[in-house]
């Protein structure tokens, strides 16, 4: 039989084996191998047929289903090793998931542990459904990988999946030595108990690495099966070794390409070559697709050596002078070219490959001066769109900073890095994920892709699905696919709960759209947060009843917790099965549902009326109407007050309405009154919405306004919208302008929708958006790339809030160094002149830095309504902090007067703040004035701060008040505080007991809830180790928020190592974990590791959030620091 070999010039890759093709898969297996972004590479790596393998498939297969251990498979160079490995890793057999590692010398940094170790975590991560930390030290490397490994493993487990490893060219690992200090990939990975098989694929014979142990599976030769090679395969081997020599002994051109390509990694086209060695690019090409052929191919214009067997033995011959030589080279070509500014042509080497280069070679600092040159970042960024390739230098050159952190000026150069990090992020502004979508219907899909990446992943997220879900309009699946993979990585990784849930609720809906109906419905189960849920939930159930599950949807729905979601996904299958004609089974539905949440039973009824009549079934709809009313008792309140009052609303009956508003507490109206009008509007009555819109306050009503603007939009009432627009404010004003400008061009009213464009600002720019994405639809590309590049200047254009808020902290920072209070107060005049509103929520603490308490407290009062309550907490803090306690009480009374969450703060805060410094009674009288709700947390409070007074009377009737106001339940909030006052009266045990108690009636611990108070309390007894362990029991997005929480604690408690290992586990934590770093800087006894912790904290966050610390540490940082907050302060703002 014929031997098929084929050879892919663009991946280099030699395809060898016997008999029969085996076609590239096209099927969900190969979509969904490889789901992280490492994909890409593998489908480069990958041939287009692999000929004459079925048996290896075929036993491979079976191995991944059934088999354990250890399999190696191994062959001479240029056999098919790596061809096979790929073909596997993209199409693996149904109810596999393989994660891969390719070790390749031609591509830079893919051939050594920290490669490995990126590589694998990251797709680890995902499928574990956990967070991927974002800085390694070998310190940490081993035990997140060994963790990961029995994760995901167990995660695939459950899904009723096998997991495999799977890593090619083990024999190429660059990190493998054979003395003591041997540093492999083999010896990370994974053996022992663990259901976890291993393919490895290498060289016959190799040695195994030092570091390896010797009961390691990898030493066993029964694991070994030989991969045969053929006579033609073995014939194009001995003609490119023979090109190769020739190069290297024929001298001239040639040899100058070799070592150039070489040294470059590859990537150079024949231009490049060209002004690299003073030839014609003629003669270059000539030289490389002539004569010795096999040695080169093409991956598109760009040339690089055709297998990984050419590549070590080109570096072998040429040698670590040769090839420092030549990378000089390339360093002086790039040198010339930053010289010129890096101008329009700027080679595509310098922008993409160059810095990777640097990086395999561990050369820092040329890394530094890439990371840091604005120039050529601006360059990159005008080329892809966005700024995510120009971040990942800053981030890279931050870890390989952090891993030689022996450097004098380490935090110095961190500082630089994060100045750099912060200016891109403000540079790219904002990029509204509708930008980037009309971007991709544009036909622009890499530029839409590279604007959406940045440094807030639940921004990326959103864009990401945006630009999907326009993808999948035009029809471009594998496209869109390949987004929602790389969204969903995203949103596995994710730690912080909050954010992780935002980004679900992005990622469902396209989910469901690409048909994975279970993924979503894992997925939508993970959210926690009711605000989040609801449109998960409701096109979850959308996609189940389309797919004729409409049992398994009502099972969905009936099994909601929070009521008011309830409601409305029970009414969503109801619904459906109306649409469906089936109108009995929609009455069992509903009745179902009534009789497991009684409570519900007038909403329910009222939505279930309203549907049957819109479905036609009049009689029906009126009769269960009628039921509802009866079930409404006049004589007593009823449950689930505000759907009630949506559901009336909704049924057009505003007089019932106006009875359930007369029933409600008087400071639960507003917000009745607001569902109402929301059920106006879910209803289509938007003439009666709009009447009754003007009775709430106009701070309140902002969201109403704007989705009934889009209502009157989707209903064609475009004057009426036109009203409603502009009347909102900021970001309110920018789905419906949009959407209102393409309306506008549909209904033949260009004019108008151009005039909303020419009125400039950011309503111009969405309007902009609306008028391309109907240009767009009318198939007028040229004339709508026009409106998008004007939309996009204006939205990307930094702002003066990005100026002024990183120069804010610089003054509280510059304030807290001895000697340079003149300068923080001038710095803060620069910044007020600047921002143009003296009453902005960024100066409250600015002012209280700078000792203007006053000043600080009418900013604070006069800011806007939601930053009121952070920032009057600022300023009460100083009052506290200063001896001001007049002013405490009269903050807190003030703020009791407006109610709400701002009470509850202020409040707290300051009963609790009083009775630490001593002023007991001015701390009782702000606790017996408040609510019964909060009267437990501040009646702990003030026992606290009586028992630590040495008032142990008062203490123990201040307890009892506590007990008295729970009525014998448990309120994990007043923990801490019974604690510190039990072991100040040195009763420990009741404090164990308590704490004790607590925890049997909360449970396991869980992050939305009590668990907090919990591990803090463990923390206040001394049990660390517990207080981390009990954080540790929650799912992983709840264990690290909480985890984050009892390092916070322990800090307070001067634990120091325990905080610093408590942290190394949650870098993906971001912000938040670098705020806890540069606290921990800034007390840390040792110089060295508060050095490090700096450090760290800005490597994980801005360098504003760290700039205290940096100057607490470092105080000749003071002009760089200066100097950074004048030039923000010097650019001009549109």
């Amino acid at each position: 039989m014929e031997r098929g070999i084929g050879v892919d010039n663009e991946a280099g890759v030699v395809v060898i084996g016997d008999g029969n093709t085996v076609g590239f898969g096209t099927g969900a297996g190969t979509r969904t191998a490889v789901r992280s972004a490492y994909r890409e590479q593998v489908r480069r790596i990958a041939p287009p047929e692999l000929a004459g393998r079925e048996e290896e498939l075929a036993e491979l297969a079976e191995f991944c289903r059934t088999g354990t251990g250890y399999r190696w498979w191994r062959a001479d160079a240029w056999a098919g090793k790596t061809a096979l490995m790929a073909w596997l890793a993209l199409d693996p057999p149904p109810g596999v998931r393989i994660v891969p590692f390719f070790v390749t010398a031609r591509l830079g940094a893919q051939n050594d542990v920290v490669a490995y170790v990126d590589v694998v975590l990251e797709q680890l991560a995902e499928l574990a459904g956990e967070g991927l930390p974002a800085l390694l030290t070998a310190a940490t490397r081993e035990a997140h990988l060994l963790r990961l490994y029995a994760s995901a493993a167990g995660a695939c487990a459950a899904r009723g999946e096998r997991l495999v490893l799977l890593v090619d060219g083990l024999d190429e690992d660059r990190g493998v030595t054979t003395g003591p200090d041997a540093h492999s990939i083999a010896a990370l990975l994974p053996y022992g108990t663990l259901d976890l098989p291993v393919v490895v694929s290498g060289r016959l014979n190799p040695p195994l690495p030092a570091d390896v142990p010797e009961d390691h599976p990898l030493g066993d030769p029964s694991i070994v099966r030989l991969l045969s090679s053929s006579p033609k395969a073995r014939a194009i081997r001995a003609e490119a070794e023979r090109e190769l020599k020739h190069f290297l002994t024929g001298g001239g051109l040639p040899y100058e390409l070799l070592g150039l390509l070489t040294a470059a990694g590859g990537g150079l086209t024949a231009d490049d070559l060209a002004e690299l060695t003073g030839e014609v690019p003629y003669r270059v090409r000539d030289v490389l697709r002539t004569g010795p052929g096999r040695t080169f191919a093409l991956r598109g214009e760009a040339y690089l050596l055709a297998h990984e067997e050419l590549v070590v033995q080109a570096r072998e011959m040429l040698g670590a002078r040769e090839l420092g030589r030549w990378r000089a080279a390339l360093c002086d070509w790039a040198g010339e070219w930053r010289a010129r500014g890096w101008p329009d042509g700027t080679p595509g080497y310098l922008l993409h490959g160059w810095f990777p280069m640097l990086r395999a070679a561990g050369d820092l600092d040329r890394m530094l001066a890439c990371a840091l040159d604005e120039g050529r970042h601006a360059r990159l960024s005008e080329e892809t769109g966005g700024i995510g390739e120009a971040l990942g230098e800053v981030r890279a050159t931050g870890e390989a900073v952090l891993e030689r952190g022996e450097r004098a000026e380490l935090v110095v150069t961190m500082l630089r890095l994060g100045f750099r990090r912060s200016e891109l992020t403000r540079r790219n502004g904002e990029v509204p994920a509708a930008l980037a979508a009309s971007w991709a219907a544009a036909g622009q899909v890499e530029r839409a892709v590279a604007m959406v990446h940045g440094e807030n992943r639940v921004a990326t997220v959103e864009g990401l699905c945006a630009v999907a879900a326009r993808l999948l309009d035009l029809g471009d699946r594998e496209r869109a696919e390949s987004l929602v993979a790389e969204a969903e990585e995203l949103v596995l990784g994710q730690k912080r709960r909050l954010d992780r849930d935002r980004m679900t609720g992005h990622l469902v809906p396209l989910l469901l759209a690409t048909g994975a109906l279970d993924g979503a419905e894992r997925l939508f189960r993970s959210v926690e947060s009711t605000h989040e849920r609801g449109g998960p939930l409701l096109a979850l159930l959308d996609a189940l009843c389309a797919a004729g599950e409409h049992e398994r949807a009502a099972g969905l729905a009936r099994a909601e917790q929070h009521d008011g979601l309830r409601a409305r996904a029970v009414d969503r299958v109801h619904r459906a099965l109306l649409a469906a004609g089936r109108v009995d089974e929609a009455g069992r539905v509903l009745r179902e549902a009534v009789a497991e949440h009684e409570k519900l039973g007038p909403v329910l009824f009222l939505d279930g009326s309203r549907a049957l009549r819109e479905a036609g079934c009049e009689e029906r709809g009126d009769a269960l109407f009628t039921e509802a009313l009866r079930t409404l008792d006049a004589d007593r309140p009823f449950s689930a007050a505000s759907q009630v009052v949506r559901a009336l609303a909704a049924a057009g009956t505003w007089g019932h309405v106006r009875e359930a508003l007369a029933r409600a507490p008087e400071d639960s109206r507003a917000f009745f009154l607001y569902e109402g009008v929301e059920g106006l509007i879910e209803a289509g009555r938007l003439d009666e919405a709009d009447e009754r819109l003007v009775e709430i306050p106009p701070q309140d009503a902002e969201g109403l306004r704007e989705r009934l603007a889009e209502s009157f939009v989707r209903a064609g009432r475009l004057d009426r919208a036109r009203a409603l627009i502009e009347g909102l404010d900021g970001a309110w004003r920018d789905g419906p302008v949009r959407e209102y400008a393409q309306a506008l061009c549909a209904a033949d009213r260009l004019d108008r929708a151009t005039a909303l464009v020419e009125g400039g600002g950011r309503a111009g720019a969405f309007a902009g958006i609306g008028v391309a994405d109907a240009l767009l639809e009318a198939g007028d590309r040229t004339a709508a790339l026009g409106f998008l590049v004007s939309a996009e200047r204006v939205l990307r254009a930094p702002t003066s809030g990005t100026a002024t808020i990183p120069v804010a902290r610089a003054v509280e920072a510059l304030a807290g160094v001895p000697g340079q209070e003149d300068a923080a107060c001038a710095l803060l005049g620069a910044a007020e002149r600047r921002g143009g509103d003296e009453n902005a929520w960024w100066l409250v603490s600015p002012l209280v830095a700078t000792g203007q308490r006053e000043r600080a407290e009418r900013a604070a009062w006069s800011t806007e309504e939601w930053a009121r309550p952070s920032s009057l907490h600022k300023v009460l803090e100083a009052h506290l902090g200063a001896g001001e306690h007049e002013s405490v009480v009269n903050l807190a009374e003030r703020a009791a007067h407006n109610g709400g969450y701002e009470r509850t703060l202020l409040s707290l805060a300051a009963v609790g703040g009083l009775a630490k410094a001593g002023s007991l009674e001015q701390a009782m009288c702000l606790a017996l004035a408040q609510p019964s709700y909060e009267a437990p947390e501040a009646c702990a409070l003030v026992a606290a701060g009586m028992a630590e007074a040495g008032r142990a009377e008062e203490a123990a009737e201040w307890i009892a008040r506590v007990r008295t106001s729970l009525g014998g339940e448990v309120f994990s909030a007043v923990v801490p505080d019974l604690v510190r006052a039990w072991l100040a009266l040195d009763r420990r045990e009741e404090a164990v007991l308590l704490v004790e108690r607590a925890r049997a009636a909360v449970g396991p611990p869980y992050v939305s809830s009590q668990a907090p108070y919990l591990a803090r309390a463990l923390v206040l007894l001394g049990r660390y180790e517990e207080a981390v362990s009990y954080a540790s029991e929650a799912d992983p997005p709840n264990a690290a928020e909480l985890l984050l929480s009892a390092a916070k604690d322990l800090l307070a408690a001067d634990e120091y190592e325990r905080v610093a290992t408590v942290l190394a586990g949650l870098h993906p934590l971001g912000r938040s974990c670098a705020e806890v770093y540069a606290e921990l800087a800034r007390v840390h006894p040792d110089p060295g590791r508060a050095h490090r912790f700096a450090a760290l904290a800005l490597h994980l966050g801005t360098w504003s959030d760290a700039v205290a610390a940096v100057l607490h540490l470092v105080p000749r940082a003071v002009p760089l620091v200066l100097a950074e907050a004048e030039r923000l302060l010097g650019d001009p703002v549109d």
